[in-house]
Order: structure tokens, then C-alpha cells, then sequence
């Protein structure tokens, strides 16, 4: 095989999942580039908010770790622009030349711009920064919230609304209310608790999922205490208050929004074709149309199975698709055929809040409460682990 350089933009789960197979190459010399020096483990996002793990939980040193490979080098700035005709990508301070270019810059949250007040008076998950500024603003409310009823005075409800019941609105509405419970019964404080409210525009949680994915997790949420609204679409945030269509309104001392992605911003830049959320489009080998050394992976794209149907964001997703645009590069560099993407569902598992969870396994295995939270933590566990331990090889060089 000849020697080739391969870039990788992004450092989350398909960036990373990319470089690990490609080091395995001698010949390939690669280049991870991202704006933050760590990879940010966002499926473990609950833990982090509701206090069961801390920051360093969630984030693993990117130098480090590509510094644990021989022929790894990590650029951490942010790129500003692709040019396909010399193969380069620009950032503030260099030009990168490429042979192959792997786009894996994953996705933001997407706020609705006809949902007025929503960008403004909501919190998202989807950054380090934006997960700990929740994290901190909530326990100050608490403790605030503590304080003034000592002093005798009239607390008012303390709600947090969740907005959108996808997986990441569910686990989040079952941890923080898991959290809540347990913060009042363990301190023994005498002041009214935390309401979780769920809010979501289908007429289930999880729409499209497996119906037992479905009922096993609004049982769950009930049991915690979640108020689950069904078909109720925002429509508009205040600033410590929700209107929805059918004219009910509820008022919040914290929002967080979960319904719906759309691509990071580099792609606003690269005049490749995306959809309307500005999803890269990619063909079936997952090149760019016309660009058969440019890869794109993960929620950035929109891939779709063999039926033309979009396939969920997830974790999953982006590993597989790193796999298989490494295996296209390897076959490509050989002289063979490059093969279509095809994207097989290994399971799905949901954490619940607690020591609880949701999930069907390969085969249809259906499994819930503490052995599905065993699970999923044998998971993660199994994909940070080996990262950690790289990283701390790195670090020794």
C-alpha cells in the first residue's frame, strides 16, 4: 500500500473510532483536527448534570491521546474552509494538505427559529461548556431555593422542562429527576422538590422506536415522578415560561431543549450540497458526490438505509460509518471497488435514571431495570477504558 496522509475533522465518537483503524497502517500518516483538545463522551451527559460523575468522566485529552499513536499528529484549532481542487483545509494559522479527508464534526442542537424566545431562554447539552453552566446554574437554584425557605419564605415551583422526548430528552428527564428525588430524601430538606416536566409535539416518547423501548421508559418516568406531555408543540419561550399551542402555559426555572439536531457550522462553509438542517449529502459509498477522497460520518450527514429512510443520530451510527469510510479508503488505496454502507442496528440502551435502564440487545433480547443499567455501563465502559489507557501512554511520551 502506498504511503497516504489522511485528515480527520472531529474529534468525537466517528473521528476517534477513524483514527484508531487507520493507525493500524504504517504506511498512512494521520491528522486529527479539532477545536477543543478533548473528546467529549456526550452519551454520558445525564451522569455528568445530575452530579453521579464529574467532569473529567466525560472528557478524555485529545493530545495525548493521538500522541499514544506513532503516526498521529492532533491540530487543535478550527477549520475554516476545505478546497477540494489543491486538497487542503484551512484554519487560522495553516494549510493542511490531504490525501483523504474524513468530515466527522458531528451536530448542535437545533432551535426551530419560529419558536421565538427558545434559543434565548434554553440550555443544551451537546458542549462541555454548555452542560457545565447547566450543571452549575441548577445547584445554585437549589441551594438558593433551601436558603429562602429557611428565612420562611414562599418558595415557588421549581420545574425544569425538558423539550423533546427522543433518547437524549428521555434520559436527561429521568436523571434529573432521579437526581431531584434523591437530593431532597438524602438532605432531608422540607422545602417542595423539583418537577421534571417532559414536553413533546408526538403522542409518545420515542416516537418510531420499539414499542418496548416505549412502555418500559414512560413507566420509568412516571415511577420517577416525570409529568409526560404528549402532543403539545412550544409555542414560545419566555423567560421563565413556556406557551404551548393549545394555549397552556407553565413556567420553569430551567429549560433544556433536545428537539432536534442539525449539522455543526463548518458546513455553511464548504459549498458541498446539505439538506435544509444543513446535513452533508453523501452517496452510498459516504464520499461527497463528486469527491471520492472525501468522506463524511455521523450527524453531519444525512445517511439513510437501503429504503431511503433517515437513520437516527446516535453514537452507534458514527463508529459504524467511521469503519466502514476506513475500510473504502484501504480498499481504495489497493486498487479494489469501494463498497456501500450499510447500516445494521447492534441494540439500543437507555439509561433511566438511577440505577435503571431500557434496551434491546442483538436478536431482539428485551431487557430492563438494573441489568440494563449494568449493561450500558459495560458498554461505556468498554469504549472509554482502552481510550484512557492510550491516553495515558501519550501523555508519558
Amino acid at each position: 500500500m502506498q504511503s497516504v496522509h489522511v485528515v480527520i475533522i472531529g474529534g468525537g465518537y466517528g473521528g476517534i473510532r477513524a483514527m484508531e483503524n487507520l493507525a493500524k497502517k504504517d504506511q498512512i500518516t494521520i491528522t486529527l483536527i479539532d477545536q477543543n483538545p478533548y473528546h467529549y463522551t456526550q452519551a454520558e451527559v445525564y451522569d455528568f448534570i445530575a452530579n453521579k460523575v464529574d467532569m473529567s468522566n466525560v472528557m478524555i485529552d485529545l493530545p495525548s491521546l493521538c500522541n499514544s499513536f506513532r503516526h498521529v499528529t492532533f491540530v487543535c484549532e478550527e477549520v475554516n474552509g476545505i478546497n477540494p481542487e489543491t486538497q487542503s483545509i484551512s484554519t487560522a494559522t495553516r494549510q493542511i494538505p490531504y490525501d483523504q479527508l474524513i468530515i466527522a464534526t458531528g451536530s448542535r442542537t437545533y432551535f426551530p427559529p419560529f419558536i421565538q424566545g427558545l434559543r434565548e431562554y434554553t440550555h443544551g447539552v451537546k458542549s462541555v461548556p454548555s452542560a457545565l453552566d447547566f450543571k452549575q446554574k441548577f445547584e445554585r437554584s437549589l441551594l438558593n431555593r433551601i436558603e429562602a425557605q429557611s428565612q420562611g419564605c414562599e418558595v415557588k415551583p421549581f420545574n425544569i422542562v425538558i423539550g423533546g422526548a427522543g433518547l437524549s430528552g428521555v434520559e436527561i428527564a429521568a436523571e434529573m429527576a432521579a437526581y431531584a428525588n434523591h437530593f431532597y430524601k438524602n438532605g432531608n430538606f422540607g422545602c417542595r422538590g423539583v418537577d421534571v416536566y417532559l414536553i413533546d409535539a408526538y403522542e409518545s416518547i420515542l416516537f418510531g422506536m420499539d414499542p418496548f423501548l416505549i412502555q418500559s421508559s414512560h413507566e420509568r418516568l412516571v415511577q420517577l415522578g416525570v409529568h409526560v406531555w404528549h402532543n403539545n408543540r412550544i409555542s414560545e419561550v419566555r423567560e421563565n415560561q413556556i406557551l404551548l399551542d393549545n394555549n397552556k402555559t407553565l413556567d420553569f426555572e430551567f429549560m433544556i431543549f433536545t428537539g432536534g439536531i442539525t449539522a455543526s457550522t463548518l458546513t455553511q462553509f464548504l459549498g458541498f450540497e446539505t439538506n435544509p438542517k444543513g446535513h452533508l449529502i453523501v452517496d452510498h459509498y459516504l464520499n461527497i458526490p463528486n469527491h471520492p477522497n472525501i468522506y463524511a460520518i455521523g450527524d453531519i450527514t444525512n445517511a439513510v438505509d437501503e429504503e431511503g429512510k433517515f437513520i437516527p443520530p446516535t453514537a452507534q451510527l458514527a463508529e459504524r460509518g467511521a469503519e466502514h469510510a476506513v475500510r473504502n479508503i484501504f480498499r481504495s488505496l489497493q486498487g479494489k471497488e469501494k463498497q456501500p454502507f450499510r447500516f445494521k442496528n447492534q441494540g439500543v440502551m437507555i439509561a433511566l435514571g438511577g440505577e435503571y435502564g431500557a434496551g434491546l440487545l442483538p436478536g431482539g433480547i428485551k431487557i430492563k431495570g438494573y441489568l440494563a443499567y449494568l449493561i450500558k455501563k459495560a458498554i461505556f465502559y468498554f469504549y472509554s477504558s482502552p481510550l484512557r489507557r492510550r491516553s495515558t501512554i501519550g501523555k508519558r511520551r
